[in-house]
C-alpha cells in the first residue's frame, strides 16, 4: 500500500460528520478540500486554520494509531501530516510495506 492510499484510508475511516465539518470549514476559509489528496502535509493545516490546534493534534494522533496497524513507525507517521518534509519520510518508510 502506498502512503497516498493509506492517507485516504485514513480520511475515509474519520467517519461523514467529522469529514463534512472539516470540508465546510476548509472551504469556508476560501480553501479546496480535494487538495490534501494531492497534498495530504496540508491536511493538519487546514484544521488547525479551521478548528483549532488542539483538533489538528487530535487528528493526528489518530492518523498515528491508524498506521500502526499496518506496522508504520509512529514517529515518521506522526511527522507525516504536519510537513512536506515529514510527508517525504513517511513516504520513504512505506516503501516496504
Amino acid at each position: 500500500m502506498d502512503a497516498y492510499q493509506l492517507f485516504r484510508e485514513f480520511y475515509m475511516s474519520l467517519g461523514v460528520p467529522l469529514r463534512a465539518v472539516v470540508e465546510f470549514k476548509v472551504r469556508r476559509r476560501g480553501g479546496n478540500p480535494g487538495e490534501v489528496f494531492e497534498k495530504p502535509w496540508l491536511f493538519l493545516r487546514y484544521v488547525e486554520a479551521a478548528m483549532g490546534r488542539h483538533n489538528a493534534e487530535l487528528i493526528s494522533m489518530l492518523f498515528v494509531e491508524f498506521v500502526r496497524r499496518y506496522r508504520v513507525d509512529a514517529g515518521a507517521a506522526a511527522e507525516a501530516l504536519w510537513s512536506e518534509e515529514g510527508w517525504r519520510r513517511f513516504v520513504q518508510r512505506l516503501g516496504g510495506v
